[in-house]
């Protein structure tokens, strides 16, 4: 996610921002990225870390599982069928995000596109 369409001026406290707006297709990287920072927060604490370091590491913890928590209310209360297709196209786009990660650029078709002098318009 890019602020306003530009990098980021504050490095990465998304759970915190007004701008971070997740949908469900990103509950799994939220839950890994929960539990990286859980780690962390550990590592952390057996160093001895300073007091306002552990209560940020908890605080961006608290965000993302608030996050979470409300993604997942939402879910449990539409009508029977819509969790499912939710799920289902989060499904679609998860896939189309680790597709657009690859290495090599998609080819798209392109139109031909003539001037008007040529096709005699």
């Amino acid at each position: 996610m890019k602020a306003g369409g530009n990098a980021c001026p504050i490095r990465f406290p998304c759970s915190g921002c007004g701008s971070y707006r997740p949908d469900p297709s990103h509950l799994p990287a939220i839950e890994d990225q929960v539990r990286s920072l859980k780690a962390n927060l550990e590592l952390a604490r057996a160093m001895g870390a300073a007091d306002y370091t552990i209560r940020g590491m908890e605080g961006e913890i608290a965000d993302y599982l608030n996050a979470i928590k409300k993604m997942k209310a939402k879910m449990d209360s539409m009508p029977d069928e819509e969790p499912h297709e939710v799920e289902e196209a989060s499904k679609i786009l998860r896939r189309l995000r680790a597709g657009s990660a690859a290495s090599s650029p998609v080819a798209l078709p392109m139109p031909v596109v003539r001037a008007a002098e040529e096709t005699g318009a």
